[in-house]
């Protein structure tokens, strides 16, 4: 992978925003990832933007930041203005069910939790 992207986006929370954050993606990246990853990145993205939506957003007024850093490697980072959570341990795996697919498709992911903020992301290695 050649291209390096630099790109942060802010995406309401609102019921279209993880179809915004997938054409995103698919605008950014489908020119340097196969068509399987750019399904399996664009799945991991609109779980955390759901999340962030469901869980972080401050009504029709919040929002949702997505951070896109492509250097070798895909980082992502999805920000919402939440306090965040405990991960729960369900067979091992942190979170529900949209952390669970992060989990299995991204080579690494984690969460950083604050009293104002929820930053959560995955990076993954292509090519």
């Amino acid at each position: 992978m050649d291209s390096r992207v630099r790109a942060l986006y802010k995406i309401e929370a609102q019921p279209q925003g993880p179809a915004q954050a997938r054409r995103i993606i698919a605008d950014e990246l489908s020119t340097v990832l196969s068509a399987t990853e750019l399904e399996d990145v664009k799945l991991m993205v609109s779980e955390l933007v759901t999340n962030g939506i469901v869980h972080g957003g401050r009504g029709d007024e919040g929002s949702v930041i997505l951070d896109l850093c492509v250097n070798g490697r895909i980082r992502c980072r999805v920000l919402d203005q939440g306090p965040g959570f405990a991960a729960r341990v369900r067979d091992g795996v942190r979170g529900g069910w949209g952390l669970r697919l992060v989990e299995q498709l991204s080579d690494r992911w984690g969460m950083v939790c604050s009293p104002r903020r929820t930053e959560v992301w995955f990076e993954r290695n292509c090519g």
